[in-house]
């Protein structure tokens, strides 16, 4: 392993992800697992039936894109 293949993963770990306009990240609490996602997206997946429980922290019923279950999810807008 080279140094310049250490210093890459090191700035990967410690750097924050590229924000873009029009998406949102949905982390699942089944599965743990995160996705970026369009807000299209979000509202189809969401349907025929959805919930929002606002006392929870996982507050969304949908269909989790990381493992496509129906679980609760955690929408994060500005992340």
């Amino acid at each position: 392993m080279t140094g310049g293949g250490r210093a890459d993963g090191k700035r990967a770990l410690f750097s924050a992800a590229v924000r873009t306009p029009g998406t949102l990240v949905v982390e699942c609490e089944r599965c743990r697992g995160r996705a970026r996602i369009s807000y299209t997206e979000f509202v189809k997946r969401s349907l025929p039936v959805t919930a929002w429980l606002p006392w929870r922290h996982h507050t969304r019923y949908l269909r989790c894109p990381a493992c496509e279950h129906r679980a609760f999810v955690a929408a994060e807008w500005f992340r």
